[in-house]
């Protein structure tokens, strides 16, 4: 028989901990399915596990600096999962308001024009 095609060993650290995120992320937001009454069709119920996976994946490498307690870590990753949706809409808010900013900033404010007649001038 041959050796298994993956072996454990070979995986990187980063592979690693991005899996674990993912899927503690993904549990999460499993949780927070099972509690909501709202009826989801199953693409939506995979679009939000994504979600969730993407966004606790992200998170724990950007909170792998600041948390040294690696099950602080896990829990965090977990509530990330639970809150992807909320996560996701707040980033999407922030960045349409930087856009916004920026475009006003580069095209400058237009003159408005009055509506309606313009006044006769005194002779």
């Amino acid at each position: 028989m041959s050796a298994s095609p993956l072996n454990p060993d070979d995986v990187g650290p980063e592979v690693k901990q991005a899996g674990i995120a993912g899927l503690l992320g993904m549990m999460g937001m499993t949780v927070k399915i099972i509690l909501t009454d709202e009826k989801l069709s199953v693409a939506r119920v995979v679009g939000h596990l994504f979600a969730a996976c993407t966004v606790a994946i992200l998170s724990g490498f950007a909170l792998e600096e600041y948390v040294q307690n690696k099950k602080m870590l896990w829990a965090l990753n977990g509530l990330s999962g639970y809150m992807a949706l909320q996560i996701v809409a707040w980033a999407e808010d922030t960045a349409k308001k930087k856009l916004a900013a920026t475009a006003t900033t580069i095209v400058g404010k237009q003159k408005e024009k009055p509506h309606g007649k313009r006044k006769p001038k005194k002779r």
